[in-house]
């Protein structure tokens, strides 16, 4: 019966979106991942790192893994980052490394424009000795790998409470080992953060994905801020019907699921993440959980968290 979760797993994992990228949920605190843009929003050396490991108890299940780091150059108007993800599922991985620019364009008296540009080097491997299957000419008998370059683009506005970006990935085609093209993705993201009292903030935000091949997927995000230092909030995750006429309702609900999610600002530099997905399918008894830690380096001029600490 486990062999049968795991070729399930795999083709949830391969047809959400047509997805080839990773899937992580608390972009929602680092959205560098995702839009080039973003890179040295936070106006500070920003490092951060995060580990998921997706349907906990099938063989084969995806993980993820990810290091980045982003910052502003003293005294100019341009972001500068490095992000490195490993990716695997199965007998299939892929690592990229991506060098992000993004030039800073201030706009009004809190407002900020953002225009980026991450090139980058993925490099996809599958290794036909972990599948156990023999003389079949599809799989490779030993490990095969290739290299090729990629490049995404982004915008990105941000104010002190408001932000929305849009973004591309994907945008170099190529055919990986099996003939398989990378579908192009874009993303739009915003959110807002509320006063509700003196000590709490609310931020609802929410993600759209698209490849325009696919029903598009959209997280509707909600979080509430306690004393500027605890994070507590969910993402519910599902698919619809925007730009495309996908007869295939079943896909749609096989994408549905929601996440609980929480950061805590353990010191003024470091803090700690922690992302826990259920799906909403015939895979809601496999769990997924996400830690990510994050850690900033401060100028000796800086005397408090500058911009955005919010997104």
């Amino acid at each position: 019966m486990r062999i049968v979760y795991t070729l399930l797993a795999l083709l949830l994992a391969f047809s959400a979106s047509a997805q080839q990228n990773p899937q992580y949920s608390q972009y929602i605190f680092n959205s560098m991942g995702i839009n080039p843009a973003y890179t040295g929003s936070k106006n500070v050396l920003n490092v951060n790192a995060f580990h998921r490991s997706q349907w906990t108890g099938i063989d084969g299940a995806p993980t993820t893994q990810a290091l980045s780091i982003d910052g502003i150059l003293a005294s100019s108007k341009l972001g500068l980052g490095l992000a490195l993800t490993r990716d695997q599922i199965g007998a299939q991985s892929a690592i990229s490394a991506y060098a992000n620019i993004a030039v800073k364009l201030p706009v009004s008296e809190t407002g900020v424009f953002s225009l980026g540009l991450a090139p980058g080097l993925v490099q996809t491997k599958i290794d036909g000795n972990e599948l156990g299957i023999e003389n079949d000419p599809s799989i490779p008998a030993g490990s095969e790998t290739n290299i090729h370059p990629d490049v995404k683009i982004g915008a990105y506005f941000h104010t002190q409470r408001f932000y929305a970006g849009l973004s591309a990935s994907d945008l170099l085609q190529y055919k990986d080992m099996d003939n398989i093209e990378p579908e192009r993705h874009y993303y739009f993201t915003t959110g807002y953060v509320f006063d509700v009292g003196p000590f709490v903030k609310l931020k609802p935000s929410m993600l759209v994905k698209e490849d325009f091949n696919a029903p598009t997927a959209v997280d509707l995000n909600a979080f509430v801020l306690l004393a500027d230092r605890l994070w507590l909030g969910g993402s519910y995750r599902t698919s619809m019907k925007l730009f495309n006429d996908t007869p295939d309702n079943n896909n749609i609900k096989n994408r549905t699921a929601i996440a609980f999610i929480g950061e805590l600002q353990i010191h003024k530099s470091l803090r700690l993440g922690y992302a826990y997905d259920k799906m909403l399918n015939d895979l809601d008894s496999f769990n997924t959980h996400e830690i990510s830690i994050g850690y900033y380096f401060f100028r000796k001029t800086d005397t408090r968290m500058l911009t955005p600490q919010y997104f």
